[in-house]
């Protein structure tokens, strides 16, 4: 009896001392593998910030070339212009001078051109663009593609239209422009819109098209991000302001372009 209480002794404590240690194996691997997804969740937070501080620089590093071409049209392009304006309104010819009309209209063209260098030139001016608000802005892009005279456009703001942090604003405008850039080039559309919707957490704009469109399905979302310099810079510029943006597209229906911006953390 002694020995058989012995040999059950034994066993209790051999399966006590085997079930120790592998509490202490599970723990020692839950832990380890708590520390490595915390490890690999910091190392892609380290990448994302890297990547994101890469793709700040770069975007202000246009923003600065852009602001510079601003500036060089006005100041350079824009005063040549004026002053060859100036030159033609001091020739004095007859009404029936054979080169009045001519004179005229070289007037007219240089008065246009030298508008629409003014215009471009606000278009590409960071600190016009942040100083007006974001309908403003929009609008005056939407005037300027719509004095071609081959687009008819519309803006609408739904809601009551509240401030946008400057630089998100500058980056709204931009991605507008790039969408804009899209459709002029690409879509053979005659309408053009745009809609400001503002509601209580978040910013949604939608840009749409009546134009050609283009299949979806045939292009993997992946490489969609990555096509063109314009629909990657898109894509590039909601992500650096925390947006989430989408293309919708069918082909002889036109493409649709969301942008949805949180507005409340």
């Amino acid at each position: 009896m002694q020995a058989l209480a012995d040999e059950i002794f034994i066993v209790i404590g051999i399966t006590l001392l085997m079930l120790l240690i592998t509490s202490f194996v599970v723990v020692f691997i839950f832990i380890h593998r708590s520390q490595y997804n915390k490890h690999l969740k910091e190392k892609e937070e380290i990448k994302n910030a890297f990547q994101q501080e890469i793709l700040k620089a770069q975007l202000e590093m246009q923003e600065q070339t852009l602001h510079t071409i601003s500036q060089e049209i006005h100041d350079n392009i824009g005063q040549v212009l004026s002053l060859a304006k100036l030159n033609l309104n001091t020739i004095l010819l007859a009404d029936d001078n054979p080169s009045a009309p001519k004179i005229n209209n070289t007037k007219e063209l240089v008065g246009k051109a030298i508008q629409d260098l003014r215009n471009l030139s606000k278009s590409l001016n960071t600190d016009h663009i942040s100083q007006k608000k974001l309908s403003e802005s929009l609008q005056f892009e939407l005037d300027m593609i719509g004095k071609t005279g081959i687009f008819k456009t519309d803006l609408t703001v739904e809601g009551t239209e509240e401030p946008v942090d400057p630089q998100k604003q500058l980056i709204i405008y931009r991605i507008v422009q790039e969408a804009l850039q899209n459709i002029i080039k690409h879509a053979k559309a005659g309408y053009i819109s745009i809609v400001l919707k503002y509601l209580p957490d978040q910013l949604i704009m939608c840009i749409q098209d009546d134009g050609t469109g283009f299949d979806l399905a045939s292009v993997q979302n992946s490489d969609l991000k990555e096509k063109g310099t314009g629909i990657g810079n898109m894509y590039h510029r909601a992500k650096l302001m925390g947006a989430n943006i989408s293309i919708e597209s069918q082909l002889g229906k036109g493409t649709l372009t969301q942008l949805s911006l949180p507005t409340k953390l």
